[in-house]
Formats: structure tokens, sequence, C-alpha cells
């Protein structure tokens, strides 16, 4: 979540996961490991400006959001059989591992 460049402070609260705030990225950084189906997590924070000599309209920059869902494919593709052919030995093992992946989200507010 974008913060203004003169941010001095933040005090956050999260339902859920772990957030802070990260002064590089000028931005709070919110990480969900688990997110349950048919569950609402929520941010909120308040955040404390610094005195700048100007006062200038600040541009609300987008929300950017990634995310995964791991065996799970949203195409509903599913690997039936698959027959590896190796003249070198090689020892395959019997295990697919699907992903969902979101690609590059922006909110704007």
């Amino acid at each position: 979540i974008p913060v203004p460049k003169n941010t001095a402070r933040s005090k956050i609260k999260v339902s859920y996961g772990r957030a802070k705030y990260e002064p590089e990225q000028q931005s709070i950084v919110w990480r969900v490991k688990k997110f349950a189906g048919r569950t609402e997590c929520m941010l909120t924070a308040d955040v404390e400006l610094m005195q700048t000599v100007r006062a200038r309209a600040w541009s609300r920059p987008p929300l950017a959001v990634e995310f995964q869902v791991p065996m799970f494919t949203a195409s509903g593709v599913h690997v039936r059989f698959l027959r590896v052919y190796d003249k070198s030995g090689y020892n395959a093992s019997r295990w697919v591992r699907y992903i969902t992946k979101g690609g590059g989200y922006q909110v704007r507010i």
C-alpha cells in the first residue's frame, strides 16, 4: 500500500497476517501466508506525516497485488498420464505440482 514520501510513523493493525511500513519502498507491505476460503482479512493503518516546507498534493499510486494458489488450476487442466523416456537412468518421481499465480494486478483508489 503506497504512502507519501514524508511519512514519519505508521500504526498498523491487521486481522490476519503481518504488515509493516517499509520506508525504502515507501509503502506498507502486508503478507498473508494462507488465506482460507470465505474469510475476510482487514488492514487498518494510521500514517503520521512530517512537516514539509511546501504543501504539495500527493498523487496516489495504485496498489500492487501478488498472490499464488497452490494445488489449484484456474483452467481445470489436470495431468492424468505422463510417461518419461530417459536413457541415462534418471529416476523421475511421481508427483505433479499445480499452482495458480496471479499476474500483475493493480488496484486504484
